[in-house]
């Protein structure tokens, strides 16, 4: 494997991209699993080696993101000034890789046994932060999201990874074939969805 293909792999991010809605309807098989009015539609993707450290970092950007107006017009206020909702949608293919070819490679993204726990928690510290229930999307399911965007204002937010002990490394590891172990553990193989 390259040595540039290994440092991209150790320089992994966590992303999440951010839209200002007016409202954000959500539903699985026609049937409503979510739904917010004026706040902000969250699609977070969560990395193969994310941990709750990150989803801290990440429900902490996304309540004091200033992105809604204040009475001079200004981008000055939060979701939490404005107690306006919040809805988290589990985002699998924002980890889509199509550096080769046309078919999306979503090997970053992390498998659903650690994913679906994350983005559980994502929900469970926004609604602690905020001090009000927050909704969200069906994890793994095919869902309809209908928002009606507010500007339009969307943000995207990656932030590499802090380096940990388990992905310093000397560029000799790098150049004899280092790969980054996942800290939770193996993952069994992620079903192929043939969109």
């Amino acid at each position: 494997m390259a040595l540039a293909e290994l440092s991209r792999q150790i320089a992994e991010r966590m992303i999440a991209l951010v839209q200002r809605v007016r409202k954000a309807p959500v539903t699985a098989d026609d049937v409503a699993v979510g739904s917010i009015g004026r706040g902000l539609l969250i699609f977070p993707g969560i990395h193969s080696q994310d941990d709750q450290r990150e989803a801290d970092w990440r429900v902490r950007k996304c309540i004091r993101l200033r992105i809604f107006p204040d009475d001079a017009g200004q981008m000055n206020l939060s979701v939490g000034d404005l107690g306006a909702d919040i809805l988290p949608v589990s985002q699998l293919t924002l980890y889509g890789n199509v550096r080769k070819g046309h078919r999306p490679s979503f090997t970053e993204a992390a498998c659903p046994a650690v994913a679906e726990p994350l983005y559980e928690y994502v929900k469970y510290r926004l609604s602690k932060e905020l001090e009000y229930p927050v909704a969200g999307g069906s994890f793994g399911a095919s869902m309809q999201v209908s928002p009606v965007n507010d500007g339009p204002v969307t943000i995207w937010m990656e932030r590499s990874l802090e380096k940990t002990q388990n992905s310093r490394v000397s560029q000799t590891e790098i150049r004899q074939g280092y790969r980054p172990q996942h800290p939770h553990g193996p993952c069994p193989p992620v079903p192929q969805n043939n969109f």
